[in-house]
């Protein structure tokens, strides 16, 4: 009894690999013959073919000419005192520049003659990814995949004092004059000026509390250390100590006030303006629009293109037939 259901189980295994061998080829032989298919109708309709591929090549020529062609540049904005979601904010006034506006609107916004902005295709700003909260950027947010309401992930953290920029631009020679219109149409912003004054007030009273601070611990330290503490052995909070413990914390006290007075005074001797570029606009040398990479796409599309029209004029009596018949 058993051998038999064994043996059964043998068959259906064989089946089920045997069913699974001839879907397989089954969806081989569609693919083969979908791909023939295509072939002879490129080769029905070859004139059609080549006629609409050199036209979307010469269109890829002309879009990628020299004067034409797009160049990335990509800048890390440091913020000081106002925070990396106000920036992208106020940014939208330089990315949201619609056609009819056109680069008359960027010459008034950036103080920029026309002979520059023209040449300006766009500007966009990105929240700059740190993971496990270690403030080391590791990533931009390109895409804006990361939503707000998770950013108590813990893998991951939009960082807020810093976004990243990114200019693209038709000369790459006008990028110096660019980026000083676009970090004085920031950095004049009132409420970023505000932001950072407030950011300086907090930063001097930082100091201030910390020095005075730092001089009430130190007195303290001052009467602990020379003090005769008889009490060598004690009980606390259900411990047996041993020694004097205290006194080591005065020295972690010391330290962590003048952590914070070096540190606020660094951010004092950096915060001149809202916003500061680490290293300036660094260029791509790879134009966006590169010859090779819209000659790939122009063949493709033509092919396709070619093939719809070649798929209608089979088609064509058919089509008309349709159209004349009354529902």
């Amino acid at each position: 009894m058993k051998e038999n259901e064994m043996n059964e189980k043998e068959i259906n295994l064989l089946d089920l690999i045997t069913v699974f061998f001839n879907w397989l080829k089954k969806i081989t032989n569609s693919i083969i013959k979908f791909v023939g298919g295509i072939f002879q109708l490129i080769f029905r309709h070859l004139l059609i073919t080549i006629i609409v591929t050199l036209v979307c090549i010469l269109i890829s020529l002309y879009l990628t000419r020299p004067e034409a062609r797009t160049y990335k540049a990509d800048a890390l904005a440091l913020l000081y005192g106002c925070d990396a979601q106000t920036v992208r904010e106020i940014s939208k006034q330089l990315e949201y520049i619609s056609e009819e506006e056109g680069y008359s609107s960027l010459s008034s916004k950036l103080s920029l003659p026309d002979s520059i902005t023209k040449n300006i295709v766009g500007f966009h700003t990105y929240f700059v990814i740190s993971y496990l909260k270690d403030g080391i950027a590791v990533k931009v947010d390109y895409k804006d995949i990361y939503p707000l309401k998770d950013l108590k992930d813990t893998l991951y953290v939009k960082m807020r004092d810093r976004v990243s920029m990114q200019l693209l631009v038709k000369n790459t020679k006008q990028i110096p004059q660019i980026q000083k219109a676009i970090l004085d149409y920031f950095n004049n912003n009132e409420l970023l000026k505000i932001r950072l004054e407030s950011f300086k007030d907090q930063m001097n009273q930082q100091i201030y509390i910390s020095g005075i601070e730092l001089k009430r611990v130190d007195s303290l330290a001052r009467v602990t250390y020379f003090k005769d503490n008889q009490q060598q052995i004690r009980l606390e909070q259900n411990k047996l100590l041993f020694g004097e413990q205290q006194k080591q914390l005065f020295y972690g006290d010391l330290l962590k006030l003048q952590d914070i007075i070096s540190s606020s005074k660094s951010a004092l001797a950096n915060t001149k303006n809202p916003i500061a570029l680490v290293s300036g606009f660094a260029v791509d040398p790879k134009p966006v629009n590169g010859i090779i990479k819209y000659g790939v796409y122009s063949v493709i599309i033509g092919i396709i293109i070619s093939l719809i029209i070649s798929v209608l004029i089979e088609n064509l009596t058919k089509i008309i037939k349709y159209l004349k018949t009354r529902p």
